[in-house]
């Protein structure tokens, strides 16, 4: 993934700043989102688009695949959604885990209630 170092810490971004973060002219990232489903950028009332740090991100690596790797549009695509197929188990792995201690937890809580609720009862 390109450097984050290069992406001013803000949470939302204007087509201008991105342009000039990304060194690509409007067009281009016009075009790109109409080729990659991925960049998709909000729209306010007035049609100003507004990125997101995660939109820059991706931006930047679609430049580096297309300019620097020099893939088609469609190899990019093909790549940015190996790249995502790649990182959704992890993200699943993340999800069973935080399951995991959750239902850990709900034991655990269960079990202090049944120790509170004799501790009460001998208390009577």
């Amino acid at each position: 993934m390109p450097s984050e170092a290069l992406i001013p810490d803000k949470d939302e971004f204007k087509i201008g700043e991105v342009c000039e973060i990304a060194g690509v002219k409007p067009f281009v990232l016009r075009y790109w989102e109409t080729e990659f489903s991925e960049l998709s950028p909000a729209k306010g009332a007035g049609g100003q688009r507004t990125y997101t740090k995660a939109d820059v991100q991706l931006i930047l690596r679609i430049k580096q695949l297309l300019y620097e790797e020099r893939f088609t549009v469609a190899g990019a695509k093909k790549r940015l959604a190996e790249e995502l197929t790649e990182r959704a188990p992890k993200a699943a792995k993340l999800d069973t885990k935080a399951a995991n201690q959750v239902e850990s937890l709900r034991r655990v809580l269960k079990s202090t209630r049944r120790e509170l609720e004799t501790i009460i009862t001998l208390l009577k």
